[in-house]
């Protein structure tokens, strides 16, 4: 009997599914009684069932335009547009991605990821090969798709990060975009290989990020955050996660410790496995006991900056050149590899290991290059070796824009002396898999050609198609080869989760750390008769990325906010500020934007007879400058003159002059033979928001004799010093808030006695700057913490609840000794220079 076309088994569906198959036979002519095992290597590629066979699957189309088909007995879930991609095999459905019309072994979910990921990539060219190597993404996310995305699509760009950030409001248009995607690539490329499309981490469900939530100490909390997240980015279209960040943050003034973890090994080791092991598996329940392994749900991780971001010198910003060094005084570096080795290798979860991993940019400082090449970490062979020796085989992506000079800057820290070629060739014998944040075919060519040269094309082939290799193993853990498509009626009902909401809530209420309560303000009782209260306006300034605008909003929840206080506020006016043009964007708004001048605050005459104050304030930043460079990119570059250059980041609102500092500094370029003095000793900062400061010690000197003073702190990157306010205020909350969002209805909650305080410091507070001087960069907590006037140390670990200082299993676990080597075996690799 001859084969009925592939379309002909899609329209027939309907009539054979649910009919018994035929038990144990198979076109492949083995017998299992498993009906999904797989079949032997040899038995590739294999031809369709022939017509009259059974059919164990069914299929709907829906309203999104493309077809969902189901295989019986757990058996994969496709999705296509194009129906003519579906065969039929045992009676299971299968995408013929390369459209033969048979069933290879790349193409059928029986087999591992692993083993389909090796068959596809041992048939492709290197210059099939070379163009999956980069992980760029596109400035467009409309639909149709603009000519500026086939081209890119056309030239064999398969991977990228997209800043959709899809939610409840915003899904629809992310899931009509990344299915256009997906559908061009199975029209246009010859293997069907999809697009993987990832994302920044962003917030979703008020969920806290990362460093807000490691202040819970509580790791069924971190797992449960990383299911809920991913399962929403993965309804909103992203399969991949680039984070989450978990350097050790071991230098407190390190800029970028706003998106990590915290300063402790061993709880960025546990946030690591938990957080990720949340994400990458799929979960059959909202406790996260049911675990499925890689699933529908799942979405892959990269953990980065590997490795030693946190110990920059100066905490200065590693996109830019005033903080291409980490250092190692205290001869601590493998302490930075704890949550990679025995996190990112240990996941608590049946995905086992870190899907993926991003080098830092930054370069492991050693005057004998014990720690390898003076070269950016994607560069550091011997580095990296260090997983691949610990049998990790997952794919390796750099930091953005690493390869080659952009308007940012040259971001290849070490080997601006080498060419682009030359440069790809390092990053290949560096064993790294895909170029992030740049698409340069032509110079991965001319690399690959160079490292042809230098070690053979058999060789040459088989080092790529490892990359290949490692590349469509993620694909194929997040399912894309089978189903890269996304339904927004299921992306609309996720992305509504109430109990994925109610956790955020949750979440919110154990990420609050209770510094200080004196005279026991913050009670079970909480504060009742709705006494007057000033509540000042706090202003919040639009994100760079788009989506926000500037605006004003009380520390408080307003609603909140007067149900517990007859509340005295500041007068905000109209909006007298210019907009400025986000990332991406070609030009700003035209309409006037708020800004901080537009406030004006209540007078001492108000706030006369006030009862209570609740001030929201940010950390000291004293890191927008050229030295600090906190933005995303960072500010200083090469031509940046030193005393610009190299300044303190101070963690007090008063400007500070370092007089303690190192000097001369550790690590330096070599410049006519001698090494560059980084130091910023001597130099001064002040930081952006002294008014922040001002606003305590005004609003106490205003407050009648007997009122309380409530300061609410939202640290931004850093710890910080307490010795300049602490003394006024009765009660300080604190949390680390960097990813912008409020926690408005959380503090309500603790000030109403609904909620009882429970977190704890994820890092020391200083007793002053010369405290921070003192320590080591690569050394966690080893400074000398502030005493407050209640005699309590703010050290790691440190928090308050009502009854006092907590001291239960979580201190008892998390204040023991830094950990300061990983358990799994440290042996590097090998590198050699040019």
């Amino acid at each position: 009997m001859s084969n009925v076309s592939r379309r002909g088994f899609l329209a027939g569906s309907a009539l054979t599914a649910g009919l018994v198959g035929l038990a144990g036979c198979s076109s492949s002519g083995t017998a299992s009684s498993d009906p999904l095992a797989a079949p032997s290597a040899d038995k590739y590629p294999i031809d369709p069932d022939k017509e009259g066979t059974a059919a164990k699957w069914t299929s709907e189309e829906l309203r999104a335009g493309w077809t969902k088909v189901t295989n019986e007995d757990g058996g994969a879930t496709l999705g296509v547009m194009d129906t003519a991609k579906i065969i039929q095999v045992n009676g299971y459905a299968f995408r013929d991605m390369d459209g033969d019309g048979k069933l290879s072994l790349f193409e059928d979910w029986r087999q591992s990821n692993e083993d389909r990921a090796k068959a596809l990539a041992d048939t492709l060219t290197a210059d099939e090969i070379l163009p999956l190597m980069f992980h760029d993404g596109f400035t467009s996310t409309a639909v149709p798709l603009d000519d500026a995305t086939t081209e890119k699509l056309g030239e064999g760009l398969r991977a990228g990060v997209s800043r959709a950030s899809a939610n409840a409001d915003t899904y629809a248009s992310a899931v009509s975009w990344i299915n256009a995607i997906q559908e061009w690539c199975e029209k246009n490329d010859a293997h069907g290989v999809p697009y993987m499309n990832s994302t920044d981490p962003y917030q979703l469900y008020d969920i806290p990020d990362n460093h807000c939530l490691v202040s819970s100490f509580e790791p069924e909390l971190w797992k449960k955050s990383g299911r809920y997240t991913g399962r929403g980015w993965r309804a909103g279209g992203a399969r991949v996660n680039l984070g989450p960040q978990v350097d050790i943050g071991t230098n407190i003034v390190w800029t970028r410790l706003g998106g990590s973890i915290c300063e402790d090994p061993a709880a960025n080791r546990d946030l690591t496995k938990y957080f990720g092991g949340g994400m990458q598996s799929t979960w059959g329940d909202d406790d996260c006991t049911d675990d499925k392994g890689w699933g529908t749900d799942s979405v892959a991780i990269m953990l980065k900056h590997y490795v030693g971001a946190g110990a920059v010198e100066g905490g200065r910003n590693d996109h830019n050149d005033a903080g291409k060094y980490d250092v190692f005084p205290g001869d601590n570096f493998n302490a930075h590899l704890i949550p990679f080795l025995d996190g990112g290798l240990h996941l608590e979860s049946k995905t086992e290991k870190m899907s993926s991993v991003m080098p830092n940019y930054g370069i492991a400082y050693t005057d004998d290059e014990s720690l390898g090449p003076i070269w950016g970490g994607a560069y550091n062979a011997r580095n990296i070796g260090i997983l691949r020796n610990a049998g990790w085989d997952g794919m390796v992506t750099t930091d953005w824009q690493i390869l080659r000079p952009t308007d940012f800057g040259d971001r290849a820290h070490g080997v601006k002396d080498m060419t682009e070629a030359q440069r790809f060739e390092k990053l290949l014998e560096a064993t790294v898999d895909q170029i992030g944040g740049d698409w340069a075919v032509e110079i991965a060519k001319e690399g690959y050609a160079l490292y042809e040269k230098d070690y053979g094309t058999d060789e040459a082939l088989a080092r790529v198609r490892e990359s290949a290799r490692h590349i469509f193993t993620v694909m194929n853990q997040v399912q894309l080869f089978d189903n890269p498509y996304t339904d927004p009626s299921e992306a609309k009902t996720i992305l509504s989760d109430e109990k994925a909401m109610e956790f955020g809530q949750e979440c919110s209420n154990k990420s609050i750390v209770m510094l200080k309560n004196a005279g026991n303000v913050i009670s079970k009782s909480g504060i009742s008769g709705k006494p007057k209260c000033y509540i000042p306006q706090k202003f919040t300034g639009a994100s760079m990325f788009g989506g926000g605008t500037a605006g004003f909003s009380l520390a408080v929840d307003e609603e909140v906010a007067n149900e517990l206080f007859e509340v005295v506020t500041d007068t905000v006016g109209e909006p007298t500020g210019t907009a400025t043009a986000g990332f991406g964007e070609t030009e700003a708004s035209s309409d006037p934007v708020y800004q901080e001048s537009d406030c004006t605050r209540a007078t001492a005459d108000q706030l006369a007879d006030c009862q209570y104050a609740v001030l929201l304030i940010s950390s000291p930043d004293t890191g927008a400058g050229e030295g600090g460079g906190t933005g995303i990119f960072g500010a200083a570059s090469e031509d940046t003159p030193a005393d610009q250059k190299y300044v303190p980041i101070s963690l007090q609102y008063r400007p500070y002059t370092a007089t303690t500092a190192r000097d001369p500094s550790l690590a330096g370029d070599i410049v006519d033979g001698v090494k560059e003095n980084r130091s910023y000793n001597g130099k001064s900062v002040t930081a952006s928001n002294e008014s922040d400061l001002e606003l305590v010690l005004n609003t106490r000197a205003a407050l009648p004799e007997g009122a309380k003073l409530i300061v609410i702190v939202e640290a931004t990157n850093n710890a910080q010093c307490f010795h300049e306010f602490e003394s006024v205020a009765d009660v300080i909350l604190w949390s680390w808030a960097s990813s912008g969002r409020s926690f408005g209805k959380a503090y309500g909650r603790i000030l109403s006695g609904e909620v009882e305080p429970s977190a704890l410091l994820p890092c020391q507070m200083p007793a002053g700057m010369e405290a921070v001087e003192a320590s080591l960069e690569d050394v966690p907590r080893d400074v000398e913490c502030y005493v407050d006037s209640e005699g309590n140390t703010y050290e790691f670990g440190y928090g308050l609840n009502w009854s006092g200082v907590i001291d239960d299993e979580r201190t008892k676990q998390y204040k023991a000794a830094p950990l300061t080597q990983p358990e799994t075996e440290v042996k590097p690799g090998d590198w050699k220079k040019a």
